[in-house]
């Protein structure tokens, strides 16, 4: 590296490029039994995904998915 100035550059266009691959999720309110029935619906026909990307698909507080999930593992409706 020649000077400050570029590895100021290089430290800025690294973390542009960071912010271009970021999403947005916004968070809507969602009621325990709303909760449990969109959970269910979004997994019907997948294999297996993350309880993030359930919450983030549905647009939902990780608290309550993971929450949601784990009262559905426990009830035999969905396997980890």
């Amino acid at each position: 590296m020649r000077s400050r100035t570029e590895f100021l550059e290089r430290a800025v266009e690294s973390y542009v490029d960071e912010l271009r691959e970021a999403r947005v999720v916004v968070v809507k309110s969602w009621t325990e039994g709303k909760a449990r029935t969109a959970i269910l619906r979004y997994l019907k026909g997948r294999r297996a995904t993350y309880v993030t990307d359930v919450a983030e698909g549905l647009g939902m507080d990780l608290d309550l998915a993971f929450r949601v999930v784990g009262s559905l593992v426990k009830e035999g409706k969905v396997v980890e």
